[in-house]
């Protein structure tokens, strides 16, 4: 057995932290529901677990998980892990967080109509939880899993608030946009696309950082990345989030701004439909992906803010293999699709196959600038060789249905490494088990027994080594099958005023030391 137990140590403002003023935040878009079961933003998720909820386990600078809410955990084996909670941690409205209310959001996130990403991704080996006691709680493992603390990143919710709500209506409850929590923030107005206030919670627990420095955090809702900025220089706002490449300029320049640039979790894909042809055919897909020029679009695009990219496991984290991306190499596309069986026969610069069907296809995607420009680069280049693109550009909500859908050709859009399990990723997005697992983020229909294997032993790897050496072994094996095109990262960038201090950034989110920013 393995035991794991850390003294919190102090985040937030504390006592004597004075009244720290109102910091204003300027965001593009508005939040979906403070629900953490429900939730699948990470932009809201950002503000449930720095904000407004105590997740059980966070991460340290290093991406190491490091107790919260779970003031210890104890391994069994691995196949089981149990964790005992804090007793000081209160939810908003006085009533203290227990093991029932663990259990409760567990059992929640695991019933298939509650439509969770949680249960459907991150705790899919997780078969049961058991409450020993008010401050203790079981969780046992459908088959071996080493890393398991790593699954318990999320942020229970109050059991006597919301047991009386159907599974299938807890997207929609009214206590998503109303909630009550138990972190060191709480929901005091939001008023839908204008802004969302949180106030300090004068009750955290001094040992998790007690209460946060600022009194009020408000969240701006202005979606015009230009009037952002203007806000930001005028002090309108204090924080702007995100900036855009081709602002970084100007806030270099101004003296009195700071930048905020780090290696962020959202990654840019090329989604093949590998169930339907001509998709369906690894050639073709290595074809695709040799076809574009993907640093040239980051040079373009993001003004260089961006890495690319070979599997889930962005550049910065710990477990990224040593694997070279598929280079872009035109001829060598021409030279796959040849042998695939795709040549231009009637010389109209389109190919097609021996029944004479055309390489076209359909390529969908969001209203964004970024993507509708990468879009249509992507359908240039990929013409160069022979394959005709049309694209397909739909509001993100009905882009998002059609892909869930599964009724799609390729997509081009984005994912955003929520955590730092790397067993869960690849699990979710990659693993036959998960092909036809409605609202699984398997929606390319990705079948290998070759993935699912490695897939399978790195979330089994019991040490790190191992899990590199495992993780690397699946991402060759990504280059080879290319289910995606794994396009690249995209930085994170964003800015603050002077008169905001203790604005902390990095691979954890824009608002890991949300507790810590206070106006001077």
């Amino acid at each position: 057995m393995l035991l794991v137990a850390v003294a919190g140590c102090g985040g937030g403002g504390g006592e004597g932290a004075g009244a720290g003023g109102t910091v204003v935040v300027g965001v593009a878009n508005d939040f979906s529901g403070f629900n953490p079961v429900t939730n699948s933003s990470i932009d809201t998720d950002q503000v449930i677990k720095y904000g407004l909820f105590t997740p059980l386990v966070r991460y340290d600078e290093e991406l190491s998980p490091e107790p919260y809410l779970a003031e210890s955990w104890e391994l069994h084996g691995d196949t089981a892990i149990t964790f005992t909670l804090r007793d000081d941690v209160r939810w908003h409205d006085g009533e203290p967080v227990t093991a029932e209310d663990v259990k409760f959001t567990f059992d929640m996130a695991k019933t298939p109509e509650t439509g969770s990403l949680i249960g459907s991704a991150y705790l899919a080996s997780v078969e049961r939880a058991e409450v020993r006691d008010p401050r203790t709680i079981t969780f046992t493992f459908s088959e071996p899993h080493a890393q398991a603390v790593e699954d318990f990143w999320w942020a229970p919710v109050p059991k006597h608030l919301l047991e009386g709500t159907a599974p299938a209506q807890l997207k929609n409850a009214p206590y998503n946009r109303r909630p009550v929590g138990s972190g060191p923030f709480r929901l005091r107005e939001w008023r839908a696309n204008d802004r969302v206030v949180l106030e300090r919670n004068d009750d955290f627990p001094a040992a998790l950082g007690g209460p946060p420095a600022a009194a009020r955090i408000v969240f701006r809702i202005v979606p015009e990345p230009a009037t952002l900025l203007t806000e930001l220089v005028t002090g309108g706002i204090h924080v702007d989030i995100p900036v855009q490449p081709d602002q970084t300029g100007r806030i270099e320049e101004s003296g009195d701004l700071s930048l905020y640039s780090f290696g962020g979790t959202k990654l840019f894909y090329l989604g093949w439909n590998n169930q339907r042809a001509p998709f369906d055919d690894a050639a073709v897909r290595r074809a695709m992906t040799h076809a574009i020029d993907r640093q040239e679009i980051i040079d373009a695009q993001l003004e260089g803010y961006g890495a690319l990219a070979t599997s889930t496991i962005p550049p910065w984290h710990p477990y990224h293999p040593d694997v070279q991306p598929l280079a872009h190499d035109p001829e060598r596309a021409r030279r796959l699709l040849d042998g695939a069986g795709w040549r231009d026969r009637d010389g109209d610069g389109v190919r097609e196959n021996d029944a004479g069907r055309p390489l076209a296809f359909t390529l969908l995607t969001a209203q964004d600038p970024l993507k509708t420009a990468v879009a249509q680069v992507v359908q240039n280049q990929l013409a160069e060789v022979g394959a005709r693109t049309e694209i397909q550009v739909l509001e993100f909500q009905a882009m998002l249905a059609q892909h869930k859908s599964r009724d799609f050709d390729a997509v081009l859009s984005n994912w955003v490494l929520d955590n730092f399990q790397m067993a869960s990723a690849p699990q979710s997005l990659f693993h036959s088990s998960q092909a036809d697992v409605e609202q699984s983020a398997n929606r390319s229909g990705v079948r290998s027994e070759r993935l699912d294997r490695l897939i399978e032993r790195g979330a089994a790897a019991t040490s790190a080594d191992e899990a590199r050496a495992a993780w690397r072994e699946f991402t060759q094996a990504l280059q080879e099958e290319q289910p995606f095109t794994f396009m690249f990262w995209v930085d994170e960038l964003a800015a603050s005023g002077s008169a905001v201090g203790g604005v902390r950034m990095d691979q954890r989110g824009e608002f890991v030391s949300l507790a810590e920013w206070s106006v001077q």
